[in-house]
């Protein structure tokens, strides 16, 4: 089970581009049941990434939806901790049956706080990007069936 505040490891999931996207970590924002263009999910998340270096690290943080984020605002267990940022922007949907996660971590209070109000003013503003990739059933399974 995860909670808002947890961060997840997600092996593999479908990206922004449609392609399958090698583990990342995710910080839960929503664990509340629900649906989205007819689709079941029950998880909401952000990417969370590290910077390579200090040039990607300025390039990162002038896009108005990251967010930085500290080694000491998040525990991630025994994991490589670095300073990185939060892609406050896209929402990922997930179903927790059909994902495979597992939880790693927490981000601290005022880091989760700071992620959803960014979100909040992201959403009024209309400039979230939404991927419901993972919850949807390829194609070819659907037909498969």
């Amino acid at each position: 089970m995860c909670k808002i505040g947890d961060i997840i490891g997600v092996p593999k999931f479908i990206g922004q581009d449609g392609q399958e996207v090698p583990f990342h970590y995710f910080v839960v924002v929503s664990d509340e049941k629900g649906k989205i263009c007819g689709f079941n999910f029950d998880v909401v998340g952000t990417v969370m990434s590290s910077f390579k270096d200090e040039k990607q690290r300025q390039r990162k943080l002038q896009h108005k939806g990251n967010i930085e984020i500290k080694e000491t605002e998040f525990s991630l267990s025994d994991r490589n901790k670095k300073d990185g940022f939060i892609k406050g922007d896209q929402l990922f949907y997930f179903d927790k049956s059909k994902t495979n996660y597992f939880v790693v971590g927490q981000v601290d209070g005022d880091v989760l706080l700071n992620l959803l109000e960014r979100i909040s003013s992201l959403d009024e503003q209309n400039k979230l990007t939404v991927n419901i990739s993972n919850v949807i059933e390829k194609i070819e399974e659907t037909i498969g069936n």
